[in-house]
């Protein structure tokens, strides 16, 4: 597997991240490039599952640690798992050899990061992160060395993106 590029997008709770997500994917998709995505289930609780009717879903109430099914062109995964680390999520997501991953989440992991804020005060805690890249905010904000667009400003942020992609990051795994 050559080296994969693994961009985060994080930010509070209702900041946009799912639709930061989106638009990347759908223009990395437009590039021609292969992507795969991680998320962090910030709701609490634990993921909606299958119909319990299903077979795979009845090895795995009775106890598997790992039920895998295929069907219809589709892998599904249900794994037991106490603590998943990035790393090891991002291992999985690159079993099919993407050209890049997109990870929603996981904010104080080590990669590059777009970060949303909702507010100027969320700068406040998400200045600390590490590997920033991007910053995309309600309001025009002047940061020292980051780069800034603005929420409603698709253009500079698929501009912006493109060039990240197409770009040599030492980002990847």
């Amino acid at each position: 597997m050559d080296t994969v590029k693994v961009l985060q997008v994080v930010g509070f709770k209702n900041s946009g991240k799912t639709t930061v997500i989106l638009n990347l994917l759908r223009l990395a998709n437009d590039k021609g490039k292969k992507v795969s995505t991680v998320k962090h289930h910030g709701h609490g609780g634990a993921l909606d599952m299958p119909s319990a009717a299903t077979d795979s879903m009845r090895f795995f109430e009775e106890g598997t640690n790992s039920s895998v099914v295929y069907g219809g062109g589709v892998v599904q995964v249900l794994q037991r798992k106490e603590e998943a680390m990035l790393d090891e999520l991002i291992g999985l997501a690159s079993m099919e050899d993407p050209d890049l991953i997109l990870v929603e989440g996981f904010k104080r992991d080590d990669y590059e990061k777009i970060v949303l804020l909702r507010s100027a005060e969320d700068w406040i805690e998400l200045q600390e992160l590490n590997h920033i890249v991007l910053v995309i905010t309600p309001k025009q904000m002047k940061l020292d060395n980051l780069p800034v667009v603005l929420h409603n400003d698709l253009k500079q942020l698929n501009s912006w993106f493109t060039n990240w992609m197409d770009g040599d990051s030492n980002e990847g795994v």
